[in-house]
């Protein structure tokens, strides 16, 4: 029983520190979550890490433009997937809409 409340207490320790952290309005990510955020994901940077390690600094870098240039065509192709099933969505519901006038007439 006495470890339970030790491990109690420190759960509630740490939520309580985790919750000064949090955004001044309860929204989102705070200021400081911004200020130490990056584009990059950490699995991208450990698989950037693989990649370039042992490697001259100019290969890294190489290496490194390639791969995030890679991971933004991939992210474009995801964006216009997603914008043309939208589009495809709109279009059906405004056929339906101009069907549905059209039984009704004018």
């Amino acid at each position: 029983m006495k470890k339970i409340m030790v491990l109690g207490l420190a759960a509630m320790m740490v939520l309580s520190v985790t919750v000064s952290f949090a955004a001044k309005d309860g929204k989102g990510a705070s200021a400081q979550a911004y200020e130490h955020a990056d584009d990059n994901a950490i699995f991208n940077r450990v698989g950037d890490w693989f990649a370039t390690v042992g490697k001259s600094d100019e290969e890294k870098a190489k290496i490194k433009a390639q791969r995030k240039a890679d991971r933004a065509v991939k992210r474009a192709e995801k964006e216009a997937k997603k914008k043309g099933k939208e589009v495809k969505e709109k279009i059906k519901k405004g056929k339906k809409g101009f069907d549905k006038q059209m039984k009704k007439g004018f």
